[in-house]
């Protein structure tokens, strides 16, 4: 049973999807982990409902309020193994954890060697270049930014961006910061992003600044997907999509050009 929509993706990935029991209400990717029993929030699973699935191993990454429901599953008898999954490294670290736990360490090792793999190739076409300004988004209301030492932030660098916050973490910040800033690509990212109403939203509150450099260009893109947020097996996926973001932008006039 996995408590954490990476550790669900590391599962399915390694091969053991058919033997996962329950997984979170957030767990949605691959798309045959929706049809699995659901146990409640990555922050607030329902002990009652794990321990009905009978599970011979839980795991699960530390979060803000899982504490708690951790520790009642250790207490009820349960099997729980804590994997780590919030940077890059986590996340290839988690794969060969993930796998060596379910007794399929040379799975995890080939699919840990892949990511690396992808990761290095889009560094390696990035490196050298001056990185772009660019500004990782996650909230609008109020207005949070991912900052240094978290998983976006690090996508950045790899694909060629630098990360206009320097703050750690994920501080609240103010659009005067911004401009001052002046991001050449604002990428916004949310968990909740599931409609095109949605991501219209986002993009129309961007458009009250037309000033910021990102804004006048229009390169602000509203990614429609967790990827990017989610230390798993697809951050390779998460680096090449922002790689292919940062790409400069056409001008008019090279793209008039027969």
């Amino acid at each position: 049973m996995s408590l954490s929509p990476a550790l669900t993706e590391v599962l399915f990935a390694i091969g053991a999807g058919d033997r996962v029991v329950g997984v979170t209400d957030y767990c949605d990717f691959p798309p045959e982990a929706r049809s699995r029993p659901k146990v409640g929030g990555f922050a607030s699973p329902s002990v009652e409902v794990v321990l009905a699935l009978r599970p011979d191993l839980v795991l699960v990454s530390p979060g803000p309020g899982n504490r708690d429901p951790a520790l009642a599953l250790r207490r009820a008898g349960v099997r729980l193994e804590v994997v780590p999954a919030e940077t890059v490294e986590d996340s290839l670290a988690a794969i060969g954890e993930v796998a060596r736990l379910c007794g399929l360490p040379e799975q995890g090792a080939a699919l840990a060697a892949s990511v690396r793999a992808r990761l290095d190739a889009v560094a390696a076409r990035s490196g050298g270049a001056p990185g772009i300004p660019v500004l990782f988004c996650v909230q609008i209301d109020p207005l949070i930014a991912a900052g240094k030492g978290t998983l976006p932030s690090e996508l950045l660098e790899i694909a060629g961006g630098r990360n206009v916050v320097t703050a750690e973490r994920y501080p609240r910040i103010g659009i005067e910061t911004v401009i001052e800033a002046a991001p050449e690509v604002i990428l916004q990212a949310r968990m909740d992003v599931s409609d095109a109403a949605t991501a219209r939203r986002e993009e129309t509150f961007w458009s009250r600044w037309p000033g910021i450099p990102a804004v006048r260009d229009g390169r602000v893109v509203v990614l429609s997907a967790p990827v990017a947020l989610r230390p798993g097996p697809r951050v390779a996926d998460a680096a090449e999509q922002i790689e292919a973001l940062l790409r400069p932008a056409p001008s008019k006039a090279g793209a008039s050009a027969p």
